[in-house]
């Protein structure tokens, strides 16, 4: 997805595995906030994680993020998460859904008495 701010454009993209334990150490508490149902909460509580995060997701320079106004901000902190968001509910769920049947399917097996441990 390519937005422009403040006269710069980005290409934002989904976050690379080497920027991961960063922008999701960034966006825990934000995320927390938001999943207890306190979006207000998550914004005046956790603003320096939405900032950090959103830096790490535009490629942006974190101090030239925090010169710009408010609007460039939500600009790319919602490009962010959309493409983020995107990627991870088509693309990560999915396979991570797939391994977990996979695995129960394979206790099950292994647990049960025609199957495995206990017969």
């Amino acid at each position: 997805m390519d937005v422009t701010v403040a006269d710069r454009s980005f290409t934002i993209e989904p976050v690379r595995v080497k920027n991961l334990p960063q922008f999701l150490a960034a966006l825990d508490p934000v995320v927390r906030e938001v999943a207890a149902g306190d979006v207000i909460g998550a914004v005046t509580k956790h603003t320096a994680g939405m900032i950090e995060a959103t830096a790490i997701g535009a490629g942006a320079d974190r101090a030239w993020l925090g010169e710009q106004d408010m609007e460039a901000l939500v600009a790319l902190a919602a490009a962010v998460v959309q493409v983020n968001a995107d990627f991870f509910v088509q693309r990560v769920m999915p396979h991570i859904e797939g391994a977990a049947r996979f695995l129960t399917d394979r206790i099950a097996a292994a647990t049960t008495p025609n199957g495995g441990t206990n017969g």
